[in-house]
């Protein structure tokens, strides 16, 4: 099984719109690939619009976060979350 949980299509810094990333995984054999865009799920339906006949979608994203750091100083997080109920 082929999978990237990590992709980033035009909505967020990607050079690809959302259905010409899930083409390019369907003709890289991929199984499964995520929709992880920066904060955003914009690209959502363009990506299943486009999914090829064996390619499973992942809905997710890389939401921007902030934490502190051991000297109480911001620090930059990035999370990935995934299997978003598209209809909330």
């Amino acid at each position: 099984m082929r999978i990237d949980l990590h992709t980033h299509p035009t909505a967020a810094d990607g050079p690809d719109s959302p259905g010409d990333l899930v083409r390019a995984a369907g003709a890289a054999e991929l199984d499964i690939v995520a929709i992880t865009d920066h904060d955003t799920t914009a690209g959502w339906a363009e990506a299943v619009a486009a999914l090829p006949p064996g390619l499973a979608l992942v809905r997710g994203m890389e939401m921007s976060c902030e934490g502190r750091g051991e000297d109480g100083r911001p620090v930059a997080v990035h999370l990935l979350a995934y299997l978003f109920d598209p209809a909330h």
